[in-house]
């Protein structure tokens, strides 16, 4: 994971200083991130386009040799072969783009780690110089930690050695800060954009996706459109508000690539 989060820490940072906004300098970090991952994207997509497109010919085949299950691998196999479209084509790209994408998330869910290297020692001792009890895993309090150093800067570097203070507030909200349940304020602006540009992007790859006679994947895709949305608020909630705000960037730019990406590669198949 450091492999990964390391070189994507030192981009976030030096963001940070360009810019001086943590929160603008996250929406350029993660414009950066689809950017990287992108190609792959594209990919695993025209994999998906290519498989859409023979889906009658399966059919036929599949008519066709339905008590003959050899002759039939064999005749998808010449198909696949003949229209030049891979199997594992539309998930080997996506494979790919996972260790990023828990790259990406480690950075802002572990600034002091990732962005200022800071070790598993000198972090247990931020957390007890700023007085903040960690309960299980403390990299899910990192940000926090790193939001209170403002008020202990002298003690924070004298434990990290000219470590960098950073100023999360951003419209109003402080990004470190976990939303609560029981009080309705700003914070409440991002589990809520989390789930509602969550549920925008399902919506639409359900649109895109063939009907079916099938009614157990029908719900089952259904049944997919609400809960990742419901998951993405949930957890919004319970996380520092930075990862839900990087999570609603994330999904606004998955929103506008979808009809770009649909648009690129109708133009270049036209060309063809």
């Amino acid at each position: 994971m450091g492999v990964i989060a390391k070189p994507f820490g030192w981009v976030l940072y030096q963001l940070y200083l360009l810019i001086g906004s943590y929160g603008v300098s996250l929406i350029i970090f993660t414009i950066i991130s689809k950017l990287v991952l992108l190609p792959f994207q594209i990919k695993s997509k025209k994999s998906t386009i290519a498989m859409q497109r023979i889906q009658p010919r399966l059919k036929e085949l599949e008519k066709k040799y339905k008590n003959n299950k050899e002759a039939y691998a064999v005749a998808v196999q010449k198909l696949y072969k003949d229209e030049n479209v891979s199997m594992t084509g539309g998930c080997l790209p996506l494979l790919i783009t996972i260790p990023i994408m828990l790259g990406l998330y480690a950075v802002v869910r572990q600034p002091l780690t990732y962005m200022f290297g800071v070790t598993a020692d000198q972090l247990s001792q931020l957390a007890e110089l700023v007085g903040l009890t960690v309960e299980g895993n403390i990299a899910y309090s990192e940000i926090q930690i790193a939001s209170l150093l403002g008020n202990f800067q002298e003690g924070a570097q004298a434990i990290v050695p000219g470590l960098p203070m950073v100023d999360f507030n951003f419209l109003g909200m402080n990004l470190a800060a976990i939303p609560s349940w029981s009080k309705v304020d700003m914070l409440w602006i991002i589990p809520l954009l989390s789930g509602g540009t969550s549920f925008i992007h399902s919506w639409m790859l359900k649109k895109k996706q063939p009907q079916t006679n099938n009614e157990q994947a029908a719900g089952m895709t259904g049944m997919m459109t609400w809960l990742m949305p419901i998951m993405s608020a949930y957890i919004a909630f319970v996380v520092p508000a930075g990862l839900g705000f990087y999570w609603i960037i994330s999904n606004i730019l998955m929103i506008a690539q979808e009809p770009l990406m649909d648009w690129y590669l109708e133009k270049k198949e036209g060309a063809k």
